[in-house]
């Protein structure tokens, strides 16, 4: 979420808005949000005329003109091949929602607002991901930082490698976070719901509004609804909805998986389908999906008002309104201004956001729960009979006035250089275009390092499928054994998991359990030898790991990992040693950048540094940046053996490390 949302200062006057006594009266306003909430419920809503939609966007498709709003009062039946008739589709469809999150938690607010979170709209979802930094996870165990509420968390967290620092000192990262959240999702998990949900750790979700609103829709059609923005079109080609909440049909998912296989690293903050630091997460999803012909859909409801709310309810009831010559702000911008104040959100609206209490920026717990009890009583059934199906089905977002410049008939701001065109992706990339369709010519590439499925686990060959290796690829139906290592054994069931492609994008099973074959005596050995150091040997389902005792850690600034193993021989890698501090002096032959002239890293006594060269946009390289300067090298520093700690310059000329001096460090 970018930092534009966090209030709606922006929206008022002078970037102001001022919220009267809004902390001494919450409880009078948990009361008038109740009869609010109670009166207008059950008010009768207008059913619109729901033209046929029209064919998916996408390569050689045209994206209609966006619909002019329909008339108030029209109560024909909402008809459709796209739409489900309210009869004949009792059964609630599942959706999981994906909620990426700093970690470690920094206090016992946020842990109290994660648990709300789960406990309140997080326990309606057929699955809850929270989608962490792996390196984080490894660094900052979540048994040691939750204490009691492990139990209550542990299963929800998904971790994700990432290449930036996650965390308040550098930098929040989402983008990067979410965009292999949504990866995860889709390798694991898309055929376990029909929708898909990013929402915010501060977003409030009215699950079964969410359920009834989505019920009338078809998810073989790609569909990307939420709280669409428009002031990025005109320089950037770009509609999106806000990171606050968000919605994938499986369809839309899908091409995401395809278009994130392909995603390529960059030094700079852009608003293409490129992984770049400081990238706003919402804006960069929409150019993912705008490169597979995906806009944002049209979500309001049949009176033109906003389902999906960006702010609290008080704050769009009682403070959102439009100052004369504030029409054109990034919020008001093409939308209809008489939807403000009481009159500003649906009756059965999905979701709200920003519930962080004021001064201090802490979560507002309570909110959850009051806002559970007004929204989330009623029954799926209950609130369908009620709800208004989505109007203009099958079309992209709808707008008030003219768009800001000439467009074309895909929705293009005519100005707009072609590579932010729909679908000019899918154009430059026939093979990725072959997947999109599920045609014949689709081949789902398999990674080099094969993802999701835990440490040491090797892909094998299928039924002399010659093809089912690191870096081969398989037609869709095919399908690939995944096993482990020569070094280690599988424990659990042995029944057969494979890698598929069943629909144009690669498909995991369940993880896999790998042991290492280390000898017995070996293990009990080096747990005598730690235990005197105040450290431990732990045996887990996926083979021994130690554990730094306080005060101590792993040469990587890890406080656990895996015991190092070869040939069945225990190795002297894996040693706990103090903590410290290090900081490196680096020089150039050529230049020293600012950026990497002093670096910091939190490591052990037993840290060691070294500069690596990769080749550019090779797996190893993040950046990917140095073939415009004609260069076929990235320099990196990296722990020795280890992680990359940061990007250096292109491989132009010689970086050395003058000096490092470490000091002692506090770790738990």
């Amino acid at each position: 979420m970018s930092r534009l949302y966090r209030s709606p200062k922006r929206a008022g006057k002078r970037g102001r808005v001022i919220f009267p006594l809004a902390q001494v009266v919450s409880g009078v306003f948990a009361t008038l949000l109740g009869i609010y909430l109670v009166l207008f419920a059950h008010q009768h809503l207008y059913v619109v005329n729901l033209a046929d939609p029209p064919s998916v966007p996408g390569l050689g498709n045209k994206v209609p003109d966006p619909p002019a709003r329909e008339r108030a009062g029209d109560t024909s039946a909402a008809t459709g091949p796209n739409i489900a008739p309210q009869e004949s589709n009792m059964t609630a469809p599942r959706i999981i929602f994906a909620v990426p999150m700093p970690w470690p938690l920094k206090d016992d607010l946020a842990k109290d607002n994660l648990i709300a979170t789960i406990s309140t709209w997080g326990s309606h979802a057929a699955r809850l991901v929270l989608v962490v930094s792996q390196q984080q996870i490894e660094r900052f165990p979540p048994d040691q930082q939750l204490g009691e509420r492990h139990s209550q968390i542990k299963d929800y967290l998904h971790s994700v490698p990432m290449v930036r620092a996650d965390g308040l000192k550098g930098g929040r990262n989402i983008w990067e976070k979410m965009w292999r959240g949504w990866k995860l999702v889709a390798d694991r998990f898309r055929f376990e719901a029909e929708w898909f949900v990013k929402a915010d750790l501060d977003t409030f979700v009215a699950v079964e509004n969410m359920r009834a609103f989505l019920s009338f829709i078809s998810t073989q059609d790609p569909y990307y609804f939420g709280h669409t923005l428009f002031h990025d079109w005109e320089r950037h080609n770009l509609v999106f909805n806000s990171g606050t909440c968000y919605i994938l049909s499986r369809e839309s998912l899908r091409r995401l998986a395809i278009r994130l296989s392909r995603i390529e690293p960059s030094r700079e903050f852009t608003y293409q389908c490129g992984d770049g630091p400081g990238a706003r997460e919402d804006p960069h999803t929409a150019g993912c999906l705008r490169d597979v012909g995906i806009p944002a859909s049209d979500s309001l409801d049949s009176n033109g008002k906003q389902r999906f709310l960006t702010f609290r309810p008080k704050d769009h009831l009682f403070a959102m309104k439009v100052d004369p010559g504030r029409e054109k702000t990034w919020f008001w911008l093409m939308k209809d201004t008489s939807k403000q104040l009481l009159d500003c959100c649906s009756n059965y609206p999905i979701s709200f956001h920003n519930f962080k209490s004021h001064p201090r920026i802490v979560y507002d717990t309570e909110a959850y729960y009051r806002l559970e009890y007004f929204l989330s009583t009623r029954s799926y059934e209950a609130v369908r009979k009620g709800i208004d199906p989505p109007r203009g089905m099958g079309r992209p977002f709808a707008l008030t006035g003219e768009p800001p410049s000439p467009i074309d008939d895909n929705l293009n701001i005519k100005t707009a250089p072609s590579k932010q065109h729909f679908g000019h992706w899918l154009k430059e990339n026939p093979d990725m275009y072959a997947c999109v369709n599920k045609t014949q010519e689709c081949f789902c590439e398999l990674p080099e390092q094969i993802p999701h499925l835990g440490d040491n686990v090797v892909v094998a060959s299928v039924a002399s499928n010659p093809n089912c290796m690191s870096g081969g690829k398989i037609g869709i139906g095919e399908k690939c054994l995944v096993t482990c290592g020569s070094d280690y054994e599988r424990l659990g069931d042995e029944k057969p998991r494979y890698i598929t492609c069943p629909d144009g994008a690669l498909l995991y099973p369940e993880p896999l359990t790998c042991r290492s074959k280390c000898k017995v005596d070996s293990v009990e050995n080096l747990k005598e030898k730690v235990a005197s150091l105040g450290d431990k040997v732990i045996d887990t389902k996926t083979g021994s790991k130690i554990s730094c005792g306080n005060g101590r850690a792993l040469f990587d600034g890890s406080k656990v990992g895996a015991v190092n193993c070869k040939n069945g021989q225990i190795g002297a890698f894996n040693q706990c040693a103090p903590c410290k501090k290090w900081t490196l002096t680096l020089k150039g032959t050529s230049y020293t950048h600012n950026s990497w002239k002093t670096v910091e890293f939190d490591g052990s006594a037993d840290t060691k540094f070294e500069v690596v060269s990769v080749a550019t946009k090779s797996k190893d390289d993040p950046v990917g940046n140095c073939f415009k300067w004609n260069q076929g090298q990235q320099l990196l520093l990296k722990v020795k053996g280890g992680k990359m700690i940061t990007p250096l310059s292109c491989g132009n000329q010689v970086i050395n490390i003058e000096k490092t001096t470490s000091e002692a460090r506090k770790c738990a």
